[in-house]
């Protein structure tokens, strides 16, 4: 599949994604620098919709050199089964925390196939912290020194937006970025 089979869409109040690929969202002046939150929230309507397997979605930051081939970003993404990732690309992806994410409590599970789901999902730069928030509960903490270094992150500062996995239908509202 390529970029061309998704789609993001204003319905209402929120934006509608669906995805083929894996895909980042970010309007052109959407930067975030210092100490600051972006957060937004994500609703499921169908867990699994277009796929047989659950797939993440969840925000980014530290978006630089957006759409080229040298773009670093760090994103934080919930599943509906619980899970979460952390995980960037410095451009190469890579990866913070177990190879299909780690289970936390405060991630929402859907209750079955079909079903809806919603998580409110933050990404936080506080002095030397990043912070990973999940419905209101911080699920991952890494110093700054560990995520802007060779291979990973520019900075902390610059672009800041929503990140999709593959086969993906999903609902946004409250894309939100504040100061510290």
């Amino acid at each position: 599949m390529s970029i061309k089979d998704a789609k993001l869409s204003q319905d209402g109040d929120s934006l509608h994604a669906t995805t083929g690929p894996a895909a980042n969202y970010w309007m052109d002046g959407a930067n975030a620098s210092g100490d600051y939150t972006v957060k937004a929230t994500f609703h499921e309507p169908k867990y699994m919709n277009l796929n047989t397997h659950p797939h993440p979605y969840g925000v980014f930051i530290g978006g630089n050199d957006m759409g080229t081939p040298q773009q670093t970003d760090l994103y934080c993404a919930a599943y509906g089964n619980g899970k979460f990732i952390v995980r960037g690309f410095g451009p190469a992806p890579f990866k913070m925390d177990g190879f299909l994410g780690e289970a936390n409590d405060a991630v929402h599970k859907a209750p079955g196939k079909g079903q809806p789901v919603t998580q409110e999902i933050a990404l936080s730069v506080k002095g030397s912290q990043v912070e990973c928030s999940i419905n209101g509960t911080v699920v991952a903490r890494y110093d700054k020194a560990q995520l802007v270094t060779g291979g990973k992150l520019k900075s902390t500062d610059g672009t800041y937006g929503l990140r999709f996995a593959h086969n993906t239908d999903v609902m946004v509202t409250g894309l939100t970025m504040t100061k510290n």
